[in-house]
């Protein structure tokens, strides 16, 4: 072989040699980067799930420990609030007012307040101050007055055009003391008596029991045939009075 032969053929395996360890070297490195990538993926799997993890654990801790802060703070005593001593209690009953002395401002309904009348009592109409003997009557509905007649500013024909006028009663009791009053006609009242129908003035008077007075609507009649001169009913009696019938005669 000439030397120009052997030249050649030294440079043709120059070549050839680092061109095969390249290829071999590009394709182990290859491999290599891919099992780098899939660790790089498995460590980055592991870490996000041990990041996971912690946060779970964590969120479980706080869980824990807010429960029981919530029980502490409901069993445990707060530390602003003081005890109540002995002498606390003390002065609560020196400030406490007694019932007795408070004003009564609600109104005579219960049984233990209200006044205890008999079948007979002397009542007095104010206006006048005739006291008149007056028979308690439960079944009547308002009270009725003796009356021996009266006058009527302007009066008309019809005893209820009168109604709403001023009108001056002569009332007489039972020693036949007799009084003008004055009053008005509050309304009318059509009676059925067993020989006839009439019809009577009712007007507004206050009578007085004792110390106790109210104002109600009596009706007017002459009742100068009857034992007593005044009859006390319901519109009197209720919600004030008990009657009872033991009691004797005033």
């Amino acid at each position: 072989m000439s030397f120009r032969s052997r030249v050649l053929v030294i440079l043709l395996v120059g070549v050839m040699v680092p061109a095969g360890s390249l290829g071999t070297a590009k394709e182990s490195a290859e491999p290599a980067n891919a099992s780098t990538k899939k660790a790089e993926s498995n460590n980055g799997g592991s870490e996000l799930t041990l990041k996971r993890t912690k946060k779970s654990k964590l969120a479980t801790n706080l869980l824990a420990s807010a429960t029981k802060t919530r029980k502490s703070r409901k069993t445990a005593p707060s530390s602003n609030v003081e005890p109540i001593t002995k002498s606390d209690l003390k002065r609560a009953k020196l400030d406490l007012v007694e019932e007795s002395d408070l004003p009564n401002l609600e109104p005579r309904n219960r049984e233990d307040e209200k006044l205890t009348i008999g079948a007979i009592a002397r009542v007095t109409e104010t206006q006048s101050e005739l006291p008149f003997l007056a028979r308690v009557d439960t079944g009547a509905a308002s009270c009725s007055m003796h009356c021996e007649e009266w006058e009527i500013d302007e009066e008309a024909e019809s005893m209820e055009e009168n109604i709403g006028k001023d009108i001056r009663v002569l009332i007489s009791n039972d020693e036949n003391e007799s009084q003008w009053v004055d009053s008005r006609i509050e309304h009318c009242v059509v009676v059925k008596t067993s020989e006839k129908r009439e019809t009577r003035y009712k007007v507004p008077m206050t009578l007085r029991w004792k110390d106790f007075e109210k104002e109600v609507v009596v009706t007017l009649n002459n009742r100068g045939h009857m034992v007593y001169p005044l009859l006390l009913g319901r519109n009197f009696l209720e919600n004030d009075f008990v009657v009872d019938i033991t009691l004797p005669s005033e």
